[in-house]
């Protein structure tokens, strides 16, 4: 039988550009081909799902042309082309199996269908592949099919189905339809997948795929239409401007009749994950429990680790359209998301349980380098792993190697809401600084737990992280170290003494190494910066000194940290000046760390006062509290930074030197419980005898 669809060369054509489904095309090639002597235990079903846009429809025009090609007969029916009743399908399946009918003619009605079609059904070992697209308009005859038609069907009917619904209910409760049923997800297609569609397609420039790749997330839809829009309007892509995104999100929301439940998943776009809990936070409204079992039972939701989450592309394009049309809306969502994070941080009581809502605090705060070195892109998962005694060789010969393997590293990572571009480069020298001076054994026998290797599924190790704690145990060590005797040698005595904690309950923490095999691969840079995350707000210190280039001169001031004034080195190649860098979130500096990314986004955290918290003293009982803590010449800085001066300007004032300067600033950061001028600067404002530059 040649349907129209093998003779029509345009749609022939049009599957020659059908890339990355082979592991799915060879799944439907042993369907096909399994014996008729199986069939008792082998599925007579196969069903394709997926998310709209996924290639479905596709997927199945070329199982049907393999098929076709094979000697098989095949055909292939649309729900929408149809009436939904019983003879209404009848009547579709006998049309589309009468080979060569071109023009309409009267069918028999009622029972006297079911002969006609058995008559066009095969016999003696013939095989026939009957496929249904768009299986989920058909739920009111799903049960239909399930109980009376297919059961029907002769044993050499092999039928596919597709649908944005994996089956459940009734195909999943019976054994017998269960051993006969098998089911595929489409998932997005890889970034590999893509590159040979849009070269196919005549996009050859590295950037454009790269570019295209980030923005369609592998969605086979959306690298059609990214593709024609580059068709139509050749040269360099930009970020604005990709009018596709919406033909996109109108083929998703055809599933939601109803406005209340498009107001919610609007209002789930702004978030990577979320649950009833959270969303009903940052709606400021109680979500009902119906309707949110509706809003997770789209096709394009799925259940995660952590909730659940729209798809990728559905929530980004959703999202831009929300801050195009609404910005208001979209503004007050993005603040009580990130009050949402913001809370989260200061209420756990294990600190090191927040590296995700670090960096959910990032992405609401347009962090745009953090958000450009992390992927969100699903993919192979890996995970950190603590050292022991028998895994301490494997950190020992992951040195050796790096040893003998230091590469230099050249790429470009992309913020994917702004389009800003940061070029990452590091030398072969560089990539070798950043563990020539980690001493594996040494910090073992300190700390064990200052060294992780991160795994992958097969086990094998594709980084290494040091990060060693400041303790007792460590301090004395510690001082020793050409990268920490830097910023050790700033603090005085009394400063260090505070550092020296029981062993349980480190100080601190310095990130001496954090060395990758593949550190252009996304999704383990993005296992590197969650690790650093998870320290950052515990409640100590953060310190690094890492050879300065242009990736960590931006990287680390944007997270929050701040060059230690006097702890420069060069104690990397012995020329180049390195600075040291600190994170201080002690007490009350962990507010201020938030408050000051809430502060860089233009976003409001209106934290209610806690009950437990006492009242703020009053101006002169503050002004005496800082006079009996700080020195007479250290008042004198205070008053000079407030007024503006840097301090180069300071010591001139002083008639000092700029190194005195900052050493008293240490002095008074230290005594205050505080890291940054801007700090300073609000701890003083308002009190009589100092000026502030502040509005």
């Amino acid at each position: 039988m040649i349907t129209a669809m093998e003779d029509n060369r345009i749609t022939v054509r049009e599957l020659d550009y059908v890339v990355g489904r082979e592991a799915e095309l060879a799944s439907f090639e042993q369907f096909m081909n399994r014996k008729l002597r199986d069939t008792g235990i082998q599925p007579q079903i196969l069903h394709i799902h997926g998310t709209g846009g996924t290639g479905k429809s596709t997927f199945l025009r070329q199982c049907v042309l393999m098929a076709q090609h094979a000697g098989l007969r095949a055909a292939l029916l649309d729900s929408r082309d149809f009436v939904h009743t019983e003879q209404g399908i009848l009547e579709a399946l006998i049309r589309h199996l009468r080979a060569g009918m071109q023009t309409e003619e009267n069918l028999p009605s009622g029972a006297l269908s079911w002969p006609l079609l058995s008559e066009q059904l095969p016999s003696n070992g013939e095989r026939l592949i009957l496929a249904f697209d768009t299986f989920e308009e058909m739920k009111d005859m799903e049960a239909w099919m399930r109980d009376r038609l297919l059961p029907w069907l002769p044993a050499g009917v092999l039928v596919l189905l597709a649908g944005r619904y994996p089956l459940q209910g009734a195909w999943l409760h019976s054994p017998a339809w269960r051993e006969r049923l098998q089911q595929i997800e489409l998932q997005p297609l890889n970034r590999q997948a893509c590159s040979r569609y849009f070269q196919l397609c005549g996009i050859t420039g590295e950037r454009d795929i790269e570019r295209l790749w980030r923005q369609t997330r592998g969605h086979a839809l959306s690298m059609s239409l990214a593709a024609a829009s580059h068709a139509h309007h050749p040269g360099p892509l930009q970020q604005e401007g990709m009018s596709w995104f919406d033909e996109v999100v109108y083929l998703w929301l055809q599933e939601v009749p109803d406005e209340d439940l498009r107001r919610h998943i609007e209002a789930a776009s702004v978030l990577r994950v979320f649950n009833q809990e959270m969303l009903s936070f940052i709606m400021d409204e109680q979500i009902p429990s119906g309707l949110f079992d509706r809003l997770i039972s789209l096709s394009y939701v799925r259940k995660s680790d952590r909730g659940w989450q729209l798809h990728d592309l559905m929530r980004e394009t959703t999202e831009a359209r929300l801050r195009e049309r609404q910005p208001s809306l979209h503004k007050k969502l993005r603040e009580r998301a990130a009050s949402y994070y913001a809370e989260a941080i200061l209420q756990s009581s294990l600190r090191s349980s927040t590296g995700w809502e670090v960096g959910e605090l990032f992405r609401f705060a347009g962090n745009k380098i953090a958000r450009a070195l992390t992927s969100e892109q699903s993919g192979p998962r890996y995970y950190w792993e603590t050292v022991t005694e028998s895994s301490l060789p494997e950190a020992l010969a992951y040195l050796e190697w790096r040893k003998h393997n230091h590469e230099p590293i050249t790429g470009i990572e992309i913020d994917p809401e702004t389009g800003t571009e940061y070029q990452i480069h590091y030398s072969a020298e560089e990539v070798r600084y950043n563990s020539s001076m980690v001493d594996v054994e040494a910090i073992f026998a300190l700390d064990p737990s200052g060294i992780k290797l991160l795994r992958d599924q097969q086990g094998e190790a594709a980084a290494m992280a040091v990060t060693v704690p400041f303790h007792q145990g460590t301090i004395s060590w510690l001082r020793e170290h050409p990268l920490v005797s830097p910023f050790l040698s700033t603090l005085s005595d009394e400063e260090i003494a505070k550092l020296a904690t029981p062993a349980d309950h480190p100080s601190g923490w310095f990130m001496l190494s954090y060395d990758f095999k593949e550190l252009l691969n996304p999704a383990v840079r993005t296992e590197g910066v969650y690790l650093i995350y998870s320290f950052m707000c515990r409640g100590g210190i953060v310190v690094t000194s890492p050879f300065p280039n242009d990736i960590t001169k931006k990287v680390y001031p944007a997270f929050g940290f701040v060059p230690v004034p006097g702890a420069e080195h060069t104690h990397y190649d012995r020329k180049t000046l390195t600075p040291t860098y600190i994170l201080d979130t002690r007490g009350d500096n962990l507010r201020s760390f938030i408050d000051q990314h809430f502060h860089n986004a233009g976003l409001q955290w209106n934290r209610p006062p806690s009950k437990q918290t006492p009242a703020p003293p009053s101006q002169p009982a503050a002004q005496s509290k800082l006079l009996k803590q700080l020195t007479k010449r250290e008042l004198e800085v205070v008053k000079l930074v407030a007024a503006g001066l840097s301090n180069a300007e300071t010591a001139q004032q002083l008639y000092v030197s700029e190194a005195t300067v900052k050493k008293h600033l240490i002095a008074i950061f230290a005594k205050l419980g505080i890291t940054r001028r801007i700090q300073l600067v609000s701890m003083i404002q308002g009190l009589p005898g100092f000026i502030s530059d502040e509005p």
